[in-house]
């Protein structure tokens, strides 16, 4: 190989590697700046603010330890029945805020909202993949704080499958679920190429916990959907997989479940 060839090849390489050099910087960027602006929960003062601004009582808020860890969430009003909202990923207990400062549904129930395994509060903050973990740490909480019958269990996105996993594993617990664009259908999880990127240590660093935990979390999820569809026909009565609820239908299907 000739002396121009060699400096060809070289430069060729050179460039390339320059090129994926300075992609890793602007994902970094990027992954650093859009996560610095992406805040998925809000302080407990924060929230008490708020609720306050509304004449409202402010939640309480419960850690309750489970093995392992513990699981954070905030509780207002009260009733025979539980209505236990569970957030997306990623997300908080906070995503369901307006809903907890509803009068009516405050007057008629107890409302609880969760933080999950790997988000908010809840300890430790590392992505829990299995469906079925997530479901009996949720369920252990809520029942050492007094929670254990007549619960209807709200569950949106990613949330969908793991309520859905509760009503399975403890049936005498779960009044009823209410899914809300619930990420069920294994068909549908596909993996897209930042799934693929936030895998890599330098980008996974860049990004906020929050959106680390949830590609840890996304990226098995087919499967565990797989698993989890081989058991939703011994339910009584299947959830859809396929129907997205608008708030006000939500809030309107609440109201009466709850009067019931």
């Amino acid at each position: 190989m000739g002396a121009s060839s060699k400096r060809r090849k070289v430069k060729r390489l050179g460039i390339g590697i320059g090129g994926l050099l300075m992609l890793g910087a602007v994902v970094v960027f990027l992954g650093s700046a859009f996560s610095g602006c992406m805040s998925f929960s809000i302080t407990e003062q924060e929230a008490v603010e708020r609720f306050r601004a509304r004449d409202l009582d402010p939640p309480v808020f419960v850690t309750m330890k489970t093995n392992p860890g513990a699981i954070h969430f905030a509780s207002v009003g009260e009733g025979e029945d539980t209505v236990v909202f569970v957030h997306g990923s990623p997300g908080s207990w906070s995503a369901f805020i307006r809903f907890m400062m509803d009068e009516d549904l405050r007057g008629s129930a107890r409302l609880i909202s969760v933080d999950r395994p790997g988000f908010g509060q809840s300890k430790p903050l590392k992505a829990v993949p299995s469906i079925q973990e997530q479901s009996r740490r949720i369920h252990d909480a809520l029942f050492q704080s007094g929670v254990s019958k007549n619960v209807i269990l709200v569950g949106h996105s990613l949330a969908g499958p793991v309520i859905a996993r509760m009503a399975l594993d403890y049936p005498e617990f779960v009044k009823s679920l209410i899914l809300v664009a619930p990420s069920m259908d294994p068909e549908l999880e596909k993996r897209k190429w930042y799934n693929y990127l936030a895998k890599f240590p330098l980008v996974k660093w860049s990004i906020s916990t929050d959106w680390a935990n949830s590609n840890d979390e996304i990226f098995p999820h087919k499967e565990e959907l797989i698993e989890l569809a081989e058991m939703l026909p011994s339910l009584d009565n299947p959830p859809s997989l396929s129907k997205e609820w608008r708030i006000s239908w939500f809030l309107r299907e609440m109201r009466i479940m709850l009067s019931k």
